[in-house]
Order: C-alpha cells, then structure tokens, then sequence
C-alpha cells in the first residue's frame, strides 16, 4: 500500500497515513522522531512511504494547546499500552481538556493547575480522582517535552497534591460467603473458594492452572501479574488440596477460568442473598482479613498477599478489632465447614 508520513502542527513525531483495502483512510503514530525508524514503522504495516518534504520534516513547533497535547499523547501511547490503560487516560484527560484545554503548553503555569485541582474539588471530584488526573498530566507534558513542545520540567507545573488513601473494608463474614455461594453455578462457586482460600488478585486466579498445584508439596504457585516481586508460592490447605483435586473435569487447564462478568454477577448472588455487594478484591481481602483475625503476622499476611511491604497490609487490614483477634479461631473458616453446605460447590457439582 502506498502511503505517507507527516508530522502534525507541534508536533515533532512522524504519523503514517494510507488508505486500507476497503478504501477507508487509516493514520497511526509511529512514536518516533526518526524519519528512518519512522519507515520502518510503516513498513511493517505493509506502507510504502513517500518522503516528506526538508520544510515539513524540519518545521518548528508551533503553540500548542493542551488539548492538542492530551490528543497526541494518548494516541502515541496506543502503540504499547493496554486498552484499559487507554481508557483511563482518556478519561482523566478528558477533565484536563475540558478545564484546561485552551491553555498553550508553553505558558501552563502552576497556578493554573492549582486552580484546575480547587475547580475539580468544587465540582465534588475525589481527591484520588485528582491524583491521578495529575499523573495524565504530567505524562502529557513529559511527551510534549520529548517532542520538543515544552521546555521545562514538566514537575515545575505540577502543585502538591495529596490524596489520602481511603482503603476499602469489605470483606465477607463465613455466613455472608455460605450464603454467597448458593446463590452461584457450580463452576463459580469454585471460582469463589479459589479467590478466597488463596488471596489471589482477579488476573492471578483467572491466569491459574493445574500445573501450578503441587499436590506432592502441597503448594500453590501463585503467578504475580502486578509485579516480578508478587510473584510466589503458598501453602495449600489440605482440605483445598482435596477438593480441587475431585473437581478436576476435562482437559482445561484453568483451575477457575476466566470470569468476564465477574462483578456483575457477584453483585447479583449478593443480592439474592441479601448481603452487601462485594468484588473480586473484597474476595482477596476476606483471606487477609481471616489471617489478620487469626493473629497471623503483618509481613507473613503481606508475603502472602504479594504485597512488598506489611504497611500495605496494616493500612487495609489493621482495622479488626480486639474482640475479632481474640476469638479469630472462630472466625477462620475450613473448607470442610464450607463444602459440607448444601449449598457448597461439591454438593452441586457432583
């Protein structure tokens, strides 16, 4: 396909348009300001290029406009970020845009963006909402810097900001989990007791599988997918151990599978069940909420969780009272106690 690269007004990056085999006109970013690795960029979409012309090439950047930025931004960062990554700047961009949008990158100033942070309160935003708005914003500004469009330290416009983390306390009592379970198909109800008995995140239970289960050592391979250090093996509950191993059915190698409507789902057993709605974090913070109760230490409970620091874990679940650590023995749960139920998974499953 014939095509060719241009650089857009302020801008210092290459963009390659060409018109596709349906005859529909398509632009990318290529994320370079090198004309050369800019080719490449188009060649393996399949585009042959003509060469810009020396004036548009080398065009000096002209003002731009926040809203500009933002624009280019997001769409550079198309080429390596998730979609769910994309969405989230695009709507904490979409703030900057419509408060700060006519305002040249050149000439931001940090009272500007003090009075974005007051007019955003105003309007009753979160704080942590503004947080990470200000985050887009810096990305924002450190790309236009790259592209020659900004000077300065991106930082020197961005004011102090501080949002307190308000850490979320739900977790699910072993009535509230019965009841939970009833009101969930079979294979959901294993999802449910997987995500509970090991504290793994919602990619961490989706992304389990059989060949991660030692049952020899009874141990559980839990694979971080936040970070390399989350990444760990905990032990496996006997009575887990057993239990998995008689609802293994089929050649899946999920040992949950993935569960695309996880929250809506949960939000409607919790209904029928007539408790408060939980997540799949609620379901990771239970585990931890049980150890805590149990007495167990911070920094083992953090190891577990694959938190790098036990401050995480006293900041979320250092809350249970005195009265619950005393009798935390009560309160922890076998998975016997679960799934001799009626309504527990080995029961409707069979």
């Amino acid at each position: 396909m014939q095509g060719k690269l241009y650089r857009r007004p302020g801008s210092l990056l290459y963009w390659v348009q060409y018109t596709d085999g349906r005859g529909y006109p398509v632009e990318h970013c290529t994320g370079t300001h090198s004309f050369t690795e800019a080719e490449k960029f188009a060649a393996d979409l399949g585009v042959s290029s003509a060469r810009p012309s020396r004036a548009a090439a080398h065009a000096a950047p002209s003002t731009e406009a926040l809203a500009s930025a933002v624009s280019v931004f997001v769409e550079c960062a198309r080429i390596d970020r998730s979609p769910a990554t994309i969405e989230c700047y695009e709507q904490k961009g979409g703030h900057l845009v419509r408060l700060l949008g006519d305002s040249a990158v050149k000439e931001l100033s940090v009272d500007q963006v003090a009075a974005y942070c007051r007019n955003r309160l105003d309007e009753g935003a979160a704080r942590e909402s503004i947080r990470k708005e200000l985050v887009v914003l810096r990305l924002t500004l450190s790309h236009a810097r790259d592209r020659g469009v900004l000077e300065r330290d991106p930082d020197s416009v961005i004011p102090k900001f501080r949002a307190r983390y308000k850490p979320r306390r739900r977790w699910l009592s072993t009535v509230e989990l019965r009841g939970l379970l009833r009101h969930l198909p079979p294979d959901r109800q294993r999802w449910v007791i997987v995500a509970v008995m090991t504290g793994g995140r919602l990619s961490e239970i989706e992304g389990l599988t059989w060949g991660d289960l030692d049952f020899a050592n009874q141990q559980i391979h839990i694979r971080g997918t936040k970070t390399d250090r989350s990444d760990r093996i905990i032990p496996m509950d006997r009575e887990l151990g057993e239990l998995l191993g008689q609802m293994r059915k089929g050649a899946s190698e999920a040992v949950a599978g993935a569960w695309s409507n996880v929250r809506r789902d949960l939000a409607k057993a919790c209904a029928k069940a007539r408790i408060d709605p939980v997540s799949p974090n609620d379901l990771r913070r239970t585990f931890a909420s049980w150890l805590k109760q149990a007495g167990r230490d911070s920094l083992a409970v953090g190891k577990l969780l694959g938190h790098t620091s036990s401050r995480m874990v006293e900041l979320v679940y250092g809350h249970l009272d005195q009265k619950s650590l005393r009798h935390a023995m009560e309160a922890l749960p076998s998975v016997h106690s679960l799934i001799e139920s009626p309504s527990h998974p080995t029961e409707t499953s069979r």
